[in-house]
């Protein structure tokens, strides 16, 4: 199983990036508001679902872990494939999702295209439960700044080569120390080497 890909983000369209790593070019759908966090010609990491269907075979990804949890757990309503599941989370944020959820609130999921309130009332039944663990937490974890985005870039790349999971969860440790890139790529180092 795929958890993520680095590499190059060599092509950005509206619902897609495009990673090139190890002279490999992986196309990698994403929600259209998700799309804007890559930049080209830069590094880009991706959390990644590899879809297979009888026809098809697919990436979809992410740029926080959070948001490819809320991502699979959408996928386990019946009548949610990815194709909708991008689209509530080009419309949602996976805290904005969990409020909903937890509120039972029918007529923001509605707000999203492709959903009328049959489906939303399912999603409401099927997920409220289920809504555990890291997702759960998703309601107090904030995304990444861009330094600490930076950060795990420069823990992932060829030169570190430390897991996407690895790098994320050290930088999100020193969350609270206002560093500067270098200093903070240094400290979770630390972190990292002892855990």
């Amino acid at each position: 199983m795929i958890d993520s890909i680095t590499g190059r983000v060599v092509r950005v369209g509206g619902d897609h990036i495009v990673l090139e790593t190890g002279g490999v070019a992986f196309h990698i759908l994403t929600p259209p508001r998700d799309a804007a966090h890559f930049h080209l010609g830069e590094d880009g990491l991706a959390y990644v679902d590899l879809i297979v269907r009888e026809d098809a075979l697919f990436l979809c990804g992410f740029p926080r872990i959070e948001e490819r949890e809320a991502f699979r757990l959408l996928q386990s309503v019946t009548g949610v494939g990815p194709r909708l599941a991008l689209q509530i989370l080009s419309t949602f944020t996976p805290q904005e999702l969990v409020a909903a959820l937890a509120a039972g609130d029918v007529d923001t999921l509605v707000r999203v295209k492709g959903i009328g309130r049959k489906t939303a009332q399912r999603i409401l039944v099927e997920l409220r439960d289920k809504v555990t663990g890291d997702l759960a937490g998703a309601r107090e974890l904030l995304p990444l700044s861009a330094v600490e985005e930076a950060a795990v870039r420069a823990l992932t790349s060829k030169t570190l080569g430390f897991s996407a999971r690895e790098a994320q969860r050290a930088v999100e440790r020193l969350r609270g120390e206002t560093l500067p890139l270098e200093d903070l790529v240094r400290r979770a180092l630390e972190v990292i080497h002892s855990a």
